[in-house]
């Protein structure tokens, strides 16, 4: 009989992710995300928050199939739409960007900043996904502290 084991050369451990967030901030647990931090306050209709999502994809996975993703989402949003891609280096490492937005019947605007790297991982790819969202009249407001956040993101391969 075989044993497998997790982690392996054939089952690869996850990088290693770490975020700066502000005292004003908690963590909190997100299905689907490895991390995730939220504004403890409570003070509008949409709670800023930042949450990253690791997942395995096969090698010949391109950040464009990613962003494809992204589109289709926004195409099933009431309003949604995408920006262009951008290109941004976190750590050293480089992530390609794309803004989400769509119009909430509850809170208005939502807009959502998507950033997507890829570290090798023995027959895969893994695929790190940082999101930060805003929403309703403190969106501008909230903006600038999550891309912080966002851009604290370090990324250490196993």
């Amino acid at each position: 009989m075989t044993t497998l084991a997790f982690p392996s050369e054939e089952f690869p451990a996850q990088p290693a992710v770490t975020l700066r967030i502000p005292q004003d901030w908690k963590p909190v647990h997100a299905p689907g995300a490895v991390m995730a931090a939220r504004s403890a306050s409570d003070d509008g209709a949409f709670v800023p928050n930042v949450v990253v999502r690791i997942e395995r994809r096969p090698v010949d996975f391109e950040v464009a199939d990613a962003l494809a993703e992204l589109a289709q989402l926004a195409a099933e949003r009431p309003q949604g739409t995408t920006s262009a891609p951008s290109t941004v280096e976190l750590d050293g490492r480089g992530f390609v960007g794309c803004d989400l937005s769509w119009v909430d019947d509850r809170v208005g605007t939502v807009l959502q900043t998507h950033l997507f790297g890829v570290v090798a991982s023995g027959p895969f790819l893994q695929l790190v996904q940082v999101t930060g969202s805003v929403g309703g009249a403190q969106a501008l407001r909230d903006h600038p502290i999550v891309t912080a956040i966002m851009r604290s993101l370090t990324v250490d391969a196993p």
